[in-house]
């Protein structure tokens, strides 16, 4: 069979195919199409309430001892006692002795001092005892003035008579005058005594000055720390002679440590309550931080660890920085090395990078919504019946992990906290409640921190 009869061959084929593929579809009828609905997207959402809102503001700062002590020498000699484990960064107790001046020419001064007092006193004891003897001598010199005088008026009425001679008379006048000279000069050394006496007290009080000076050169030759501190600075050796001035050590107080930190103005701003300052500096009020009632926590993260120490609001810096913007702010912290364990808990060093957190007043009856929730000036609200509904707001505070709202939306209603895109006016959602958000927004609205630190809890 050649190839013409083979293609004849195939064409019944392929026709009889197309026959039996009509006659198997037909009376069949299209399937039936759906129209579809519309499509709900799901969202996450939090209820807001009208709460009390506590402002806070975050800033950053380096920590510093409250007191920097410049041991400087008030008295020159040689280093005779240096503890050898005195070195930088060694903690040093209130009353350790850093240090000890030879004091062998001090001792002598003080002695020196003290002899000259003696020989002082010893004068007045000899003045004292001139005075006593001066006023015995005057009663005998009176005793015999009087004498002198009656025997003269004896003589004078003996004269008349006849009986004696002028010669006899005028030798008697010369003795009672003389007797008389005799007195005066006693009387004269007496009036003059009170004077010597006082340049002697003069005399004793500027020796008893120089044994003080003596004294206090003496102790100034031991070097105490006067708090807990860490040795910072150490500048001397071992037999070093040292000189009137020169700074020895310098030590960091342990006891307490402070931080300026910076804060951006308008959150600290919010902190402050309003206050007429020329108002009370009219009535001599002196406006401080125990009018601001602002709280204080300092903060250290590293990696995931958080550590915090309760801190005091100090005061503020006398200017606000014409670059950043900000304001500085100081608080202290007391014991900043009490609960140290290394190196889960180090303790407050100088230099330390540290947050600080302060908290003001809380300011009742605020709407707070997550930050994440305000799309500029617009929140996306869940309706009743599921819909969005796109609403202008007016923001009142703003802070770290929230706002607050004066106007737009009423306690109790629902609104978006997850992206929409694109989110149209009037579109079916399916909302799930965001839970975690819900929390965390309560724990940075309530402000533990300050609550805790003004009830003392």
């Amino acid at each position: 069979m050649n190839q013409k009869v083979r293609r004849l061959l195939i064409i019944p084929a392929i026709a009889i195919g197309v026959v039996v593929f009509m006659l198997m579809t037909k009376g069949k009828s299209e399937a039936p199409r759906e129209e579809q609905g519309e499509l709900a997207t799901p969202v996450r959402f939090v209820t807001v309430q009208a709460q009390d809102v506590v402002p806070q503001a975050i800033g950053n700062g380096n920590v510093m001892p409250a007191r920097v002590w410049s041991a400087v020498s008030q008295v020159q000699g040689r280093v005779i006692e240096l503890p050898p484990r005195y070195r930088k960064g060694m903690i040093i107790r209130q009353g350790d002795r850093l240090l000890r001046i030879d004091d062998s020419d001090y001792q002598l001064d003080l002695a020196q001092a003290k002899a000259s007092i003696l020989a002082i006193q010893a004068q007045i004891k000899q003045l004292d005892a001139r005075k006593r003897n001066l006023n015995n001598s005057i009663k005998i010199e009176q005793e015999s003035l009087e004498s002198a005088e009656k025997e003269l008026e004896r003589l004078n009425k003996l004269i008349k008579q006849g009986t004696v001679s002028v010669s006899s008379l005028e030798s008697q006048r010369r003795a009672y005058l003389a007797q008389k000279q005799q007195l005066q000069n006693l009387t004269n050394s007496l009036t003059l005594l009170p004077s010597d006496r006082e340049v002697l007290n003069a005399q004793l009080a500027q020796q008893q000055a120089q044994l003080d000076l003596a004294q206090l050169n003496l102790q100034r030759t031991e070097i105490v720390a006067p708090f807990n501190a860490r040795l910072a600075e150490l500048n001397v050796e071992q037999d070093q002679y040292i000189r009137v001035g020169e700074v020895i050590a310098v030590l960091d107080d342990m006891d307490q440590a402070e931080v300026e930190a910076q804060f951006p103005l308008d959150h600290f701003s919010q902190l402050v309550q309003p206050l007429d300052i020329k108002a009370m500096m009219a009535e001599s009020e002196t406006p401080g931080p125990h009018l601001l009632d602002i709280a204080a926590m300092v903060r250290v993260q590293r990696n995931r660890q958080v550590n915090e120490w309760p801190a005091q609001f100090v005061r503020t810096d006398a200017g606000i920085d014409a670059q950043t913007r900000t304001v500085g702010a100081v608080v202290k912290v007391d014991d900043p090395y009490t609960g140290a364990m290394p190196p889960l808990r180090p303790p407050l060093v100088k230099g330390t990078y540290v947050s600080v957190v302060l908290e003001g007043q809380p300011k009742a009856d605020q709407i707070a919504i997550p930050r994440q929730a305000l799309h500029g000036n617009v929140v996306y609200v869940i309706s009743g019946e599921n819909r969005l509904e796109r609403r202008q707001v007016e923001v009142g505070l703003r802070q770290p992990g929230f706002v607050t709202l004066t106007a737009g939306l009423k306690s109790q209603e629902r609104i978006i906290v997850s992206d929409l895109i694109p989110a149209v006016d009037g579109m079916l959602l399916a909302p799930v409640e965001d839970e975690g958000t819900s929390v965390a927004l309560n724990m940075a609205v309530l402000g533990s921190l300050g609550r805790l630190n003004r009830t003392g809890e």
